[in-house]
């Protein structure tokens, strides 16, 4: 069972311990012994970083493998990876042609799954990127596992402000936030509570690259989902958006705005009737207005700035912190979108979109100034680590 496998099942010290990988060195256990069909070193590594509760497992020409453990850094392994290890371990992470594909400089995102038993599979997220080294052109692997499920809202301490404000009858949901910093999940436990809702009559489709959580094993009483891969099954977010508005979904999600074209399709899925939930890379409420304004095609700019400004709902960025119990902890800065402030936007400029979102966050949000506090006051964080995230809030 997966649960066997979950680092949150592992005691503290097991799951935080800095130790090396126990099959480091072992005779005759190679990376990877056939492409695409075997890689028992690979494999091996990457079922003890995931009961270690790794968060980052990072490959990287010539150098040693590390491992992120609920924040920190470990070297998981004394030899480093040679030139010929790397290629085989890309080539079978995507295919015959992957090491090609970084040595004429193309990264790629992909997913990565290891069988345990006939109904459990460790699923992990990966990047490969092509890099510059001392000797010779390398690479850098980065993968990160993804939980067979999501945490249920209240194991992710979802205030109850969120709660209330999540699941509107149409417009847009914008969780932001830096990479690794549990958007996603975030992001699939609201899904979950939604598919599990027996009179939500929800008909979800959903975009991701990958896909993180699998979901359609969710049996909900009353609602369906549906997941697409980019660029395996669509080559782009924009396609998956304006194709599943043909579909009559109440729910469509964006894995992610990154571009003008996504950001003009999920404005237009927004206004259309439907709720639209992606995620944006920002690092408060305010820079997440700024980035959503400034992924509008200017051609298009000032009639897709008015259109989220009148379809705007929530916008929610999360953080996590190192906790008390050594691992880490979300907070969140959130601000929910009436009717009230979504005039005030339209009347404004969006270049002071930052500023008045600023004020209606102290107003009538939470601030990370109010969520460090309820973190330290609910015994979550220590008193430095208070004092090193008010300090990054400014």
């Amino acid at each position: 069972m997966l649960d066997s496998l979950s680092p949150s099942s592992l005691p503290h010290a097991i799951a935080s311990a800095a130790v090396l990988w126990p099959d480091d060195g072992r005779d005759g256990l190679r990376w990877v012994e056939e492409p695409r069909k075997s890689a028992p070193g690979l494999d091996s590594l990457l079922i003890w970083a995931f009961r270690a509760g790794a968060h980052r497992i990072a490959f990287q020409t010539g150098h040693p493998v590390w491992v992120g453990i609920h924040g920190r850094n470990h070297r998981a392994t004394h030899s480093p990876i040679d030139e010929i290890d790397f290629s085989y371990i890309v080539n079978h992470l995507y295919g015959a042609d992957g090491m090609a594909r970084l040595q004429g400089g193309n990264d790629f995102d992909t997913a990565y799954a290891i069988p345990i038993d006939r109904s459990t599979r460790l699923r992990f997220r990966l990047n490969a990127t092509p890099t510059r080294t001392s000797r010779r052109d390398g690479g850098n692997i980065v993968l990160r596992p993804i939980a067979d499920m999501p945490p249920p809202l209240e194991s992710q301490l979802v205030e109850q402000g969120i709660l209330d404000a999540y699941r509107p009858r149409q417009g847009m949901v914008i969780v932001s936030g830096a990479t690794g910093s549990g958007k996603s999940t975030l992001i699939a436990g609201m899904t979950v509570a939604k598919l599990k809702d027996p009179d939500g009559n929800f008909n979800i489709v959903e975009g991701a690259a990958p896909v993180e959580f699998l979901l359609e094993r969710v049996r909900g009483p009353s609602s369906t989902i549906n997941q697409t891969e980019i660029p395996r099954d669509l080559p782009s977010f924009a396609l998956f958006v304006r194709g599943a508005m043909r579909r009559e979904p109440t729910d469509i999600i964006v894995g992610e705005c990154r571009d003008s074209e996504t950001m003009d399709a999920a404005v237009q899925a927004a206004i259309s009737g439907h709720v639209l939930t992606t995620t944006v890379h920002a690092n408060d409420v305010a820079l997440t207005m700024q980035r959503i304004a400034s992924l509008c095609p200017p051609a298009e700019r000032e009639n897709l700035v008015s259109a989220i400004a009148q379809s705007l709902r929530l916008v929610i960025n999360q953080r996590l912190a190192q906790s008390t119990d050594g691992r880490r902890t979300p907070m969140r800065e959130f601000l929910v979108f009436d009717a009230h402030l979504r005039g005030q936007l339209l009347r404004t400029d969006p270049s002071e979109w930052p500023a008045l979102t600023r004020r209606a966050v102290d107003e009538q949000g939470q601030s990370y100034r109010a969520a460090i506090g309820r973190a330290l006051q609910e015994g979550r964080i220590s008193e430095a680590t208070a004092a090193f995230e008010l300090r990054q809030v400014g």
